[in-house]
């Protein structure tokens, strides 16, 4: 079903590009890489909740805030608009928060690009108004329990009302300008319980898919929030170490087929490099396929393809790992 939202957006040049793209993928040819099928674009790193494990919002961000510029973002567009298929608006912080999110879906959508979002939901209703004609392709809502108690234990400074708000807002609108609306659940040990109750707390709302997944952690510290069930968490515990449960593979689709950039233009491995550790390049310099065949990405890339785990982001990632299967 999801897949066919892309339909519209595919022309026969981004077909032939995603080939492409595929093919270096699999026969790990990294010394003349296509343009980018999709871009993880930040509109602000500012954000309004405190989640303990999040880097924004537990106050351990390394980088500078502010809000991504229209100019520089048409300019990517243009650049890439023959070979994109979607946007990711979002890495960290709340995206809602810039005040022209609505302009940056626009014109993305302008230059047929899909559009998806990943949100914690609680501005939208205030500014409902503004965007409910400009609402991207994808919503992917944030609830991580299905009442106060078990909502508020990790999203901090949050308002479950509001997100609830938010779903009755959307489920009101007509399907031709519905988003297609996925639910993320992040399952922790205070939380777990609340499973087998989601699909009926969340059956009041029109709802495309819910998606449970295993929390990330970054503080050895806050290990007690894992879940009890070891089906519901990413990690193992060994020698008093927490691992990933599966071996680091040396391959990465991310990184081939897609860019991040940070909304102050520094292009990124991936989103798992929260504190801008490995900026592999600048669009405000330079454009994204001249970073993708720079030196220093080919340099990159090469490492993740023959020695992925020395690369310090690479060791709390799960891509490339087997995929840990949870059912409602």
């Amino acid at each position: 079903m999801q897949a066919l939202l892309y339909l519209k957006y595919l022309t026969p040049l981004k077909i032939y590009n995603y080939i492409r793209l595929y093919f270096s993928y699999l026969l790990k040819r990294i010394n003349k890489l296509s343009y980018p099928a999709f871009i993880s674009f930040e509109p602000t790193n500012f954000c309004n909740l405190k989640c303990f494990e999040c880097p924004v919002g537990n106050g351990k961000s390394l980088r500078n805030k502010g809000f991504a510029n229209i100019e520089l973002f048409k300019k990517i567009i243009s650049d890439n608009k023959k070979y994109l298929i979607n946007i990711l608006l979002y890495f960290q912080g709340e995206p809602f928060i810039h005040p022209q999110i609505e302009k940056l879906i626009e014109i993305a959508r302008e230059n047929k690009i899909f559009t998806e979002i990943s949100t914690n939901a609680v501005l939208i209703p205030e500014i409902f108004n503004k965007i409910k004609n400009s609402l991207p392709d994808k919503l992917i809502i944030s609830i991580d329990g299905i009442t106060d108690e078990t909502y508020l234990k990790y999203r901090k400074n949050s308002d479950l009302n509001k997100v609830t708000e938010t779903l009755d807002l959307l489920s009101a609108l007509p399907r031709k300008i519905r988003p297609y609306i996925e639910v993320q659940f992040l399952i922790f040990k205070h939380n777990q319980n609340d499973i087998s109750k989601l699909k009926e707390f969340l059956s009041y709302y029109k709802i495309d898919k819910i998606s449970l997944k295993t929390a990330q952690i970054s503080d050895f510290e806050n290990i007690n929030i894992l879940p009890d069930n070891p089906k519901f968490s990413r990690y193992k515990l060994v020698d008093n170490k927490l691992m990933l449960k599966y071996p680091i593979k040396n391959k990465c689709k991310r990184i081939i087929f897609g860019s991040v950039i940070s909304f102050d233009g520094k292009l990124l491995p991936c989103c798992f490099d929260k504190n801008s550790q490995n900026v592999l390049g600048n669009v405000n310099k330079s454009t994204i396929s001249e970073i993708r065949n720079s030196i220093k990405y080919q340099n990159f890339v090469n490492q993740v393809f023959t020695d992925r785990k020395k690369i310090s982001i690479c060791n709390n990632c799960t891509e490339g790992q087997k995929n840990i299967k949870i059912s409602l």
